[in-house]
Parts: structure tokens; sequence; C-alpha cells
């Protein structure tokens, strides 16, 4: 009997099926990209001014999600040219090549998000960098070595402290679905860079402004605060609806669904099918050697 065709077969048909299981976990282990209401593109301008709050698809837009959407736009206006800068400047610096790096890629994903929210939400976004972030920008050409690098190091990671803060105003109130993804991928983006500037070694924290405690609650009488525990039992903040994603907007996997997101369990019957039919041609491969040694004699 010819064992050649069986090793063949076994290990055609644990490919095939390795390949099924791994295509399964991939495909499941990605966020649908599929929005679960249709996307329409309102009218450019159409995202309101001043205190006006406009009602859109994704909820409520108003003045403090505009500002937002205007912060983050001029951010990328400035900063990315910064790191353009850096890069020319002190090509003989690692530290701030990689803030650098960091600055150049940061933003340009923030620019891709910020440009599509403000499509979808009916916002014009600004053009330009303001008059202050522009001085920023002429110090640090009026800079060379040392001095270069502690104007772009203090001048970003002070800015980069002031926005941190107010995305997370923002995330932690906005109305409007969008802006929260936005408010996110900022909080993340802006915290990467605080820390690669940081590890210059250039930033004076003592130049940086102090954190503020906040201001105590109300005082409350035993009654509301009866109603607010009640209330704080029966509600859980993590309800509702999974945002609608845009196209285009990119994330990332939490911890809590495991090193291959959701498709552990994909992963691992993937692999123990394969290790099933390597241990399968090994003991076909050892019979066939048997069989001959048998007619040998």
């Amino acid at each position: 009997m010819d064992l050649a065709k069986p090793t063949r077969l076994m290990v055609a048909v644990a490919g095939c099926v390795l390949a099924v299981l791994l295509n399964t976990g991939s495909a499941a282990g990605q966020p649908s990209t599929t929005p679960s209401t249709p996307i329409s593109t309102p009218p450019p301008g159409s995202g309101g001014t001043g205190d006006e709050v406009v009602q859109t698809q994704w909820g409520p837009l108003g003045p403090a999600d505009r500002d937002f959407l205007n912060r983050v736009k001029q951010a990328g206006l400035w900063e990315k040219p910064a790191g353009e800068k850096g890069k020319a400047k002190r090509a003989d610096q690692p530290k701030i090549q990689e803030a650098c790096k960091h600055l150049i890629e940061g933003h340009t994903l923030l620019d891709n998000v910020v440009n599509r929210a403000g499509v979808l939400l009916g916002h014009t976004l600004p053009t330009e960098a303001s008059d202050e972030q522009k001085g920023w920008l002429a110090e640090m050409d009026a800079a060379t070595g040392d001095e270069f690098d502690a104007v772009f190091a203090n001048r970003l990671r002070a800015a980069h402290g002031k926005v941190y803060a107010y995305a997370a105003q923002i995330r932690a109130g906005t109305k409007n679905e969008l802006v929260r993804i936005l408010s996110t991928q900022a909080m993340i983006t802006v915290f990467d860079h605080m820390k690669v500037l940081e590890d210059t070694g250039r930033v004076d924290f003592a130049g940086l402004e102090s954190p503020q405690p906040l201001a105590p609650p109300p005082p409350a009488d035993n009654a509301a605060q009866g109603d607010q525990a009640a209330g704080d039992q029966s509600t859980n903040p993590t309800d509702g609806v999974i945002p609608t994603v845009p196209e285009g907007t990119r994330f990332t996997r939490t911890a809590e669904q495991g090193v291959f997101g959701e498709n552990n369990g994909v992963f691992f019957g993937a692999i123990a099918v394969l290790a099933l039919a390597l241990v399968g041609m090994r003991f076909i491969s050892r019979s066939k050697k048997s069989r001959r040694k048998s007619r040998s004699f």
C-alpha cells in the first residue's frame, strides 16, 4: 500500500481546516465597518455657529463640540510642521527624531478622523494654525542646536498638556457620537506625544501649569442622596447602543479582549488541528518505515 497518498491527503485536509478557522477568527476579530444607520452627508456649514445647538444623526452638536473639532484640526496644522522641522534640524538627535516621528504619524491619523467628522457633521474646519501657533513655529525656525531642542520640547509639551485635559473634558460630557470617537483618539494620541516629548529629557516640568483640585460638590439633603444611591444601583453606566463608526476610523482592541481579540478560542482550535495533523503525519511515517524493514527481512 502506498502511504504517501494518505499523508498528502491528511496535510491537505488539515491545511483547509486551519485556513478556514484562521479566516473565521480574523473576520470575527475586526470591528464591523457597516454602520447601524445609513450615513448621510449634510451640507457644509450646516453644523451651526456660536451658541447654537444643531441636531445631527450622531447626536446634538454644540459650541464646545465645534470648538474641539477646530482645536484638533489646528493642532495638526502646527504640530505636524513642528515635527518636520525637528526631523530636518536635528537629524543627529535620536530622541528628537523619535518624537518627531510620533508627532507626524499621530497628527496624520487625527487629521483623517477630524476631517471625516467635519464632513459628516456639516462643520467647516479651519485651514491654518492660530497666530499663537504660528509664533511658536517661528521660534523653532530661529532656534538652532540645544536651543531648538528646548523650544521644541517645551512648547509642544505645554500645548499637549492643555489639549489632553480639554479632550478628557469633552469625552466626559459630549452628547455627540462622532465627537466621542474623536476625543477618545485624541487622548490616545496626545498621551503618546507627551511621553515621547518627555523622553527627550528637555522638558522643564517646573514651567508647566500646576494642576488644581476639583471644586467640592454642592451639599445635598439626605433625600436627594437616597434617590441618587437608588439610581446608581439600578443604572449601569455602560448600558447603551454601541457607537456607529464612520469608515476610515482607526480602533485598537482593549486588553480585556485578549491577545487575539475576542477569538482566542478560534486561534487555539486552529493550533490544535495543526498539531493533530503533524502527529498523524509522524505516525504514518513510522508505519511506512516499519513496513520497509519487514520487507527487507
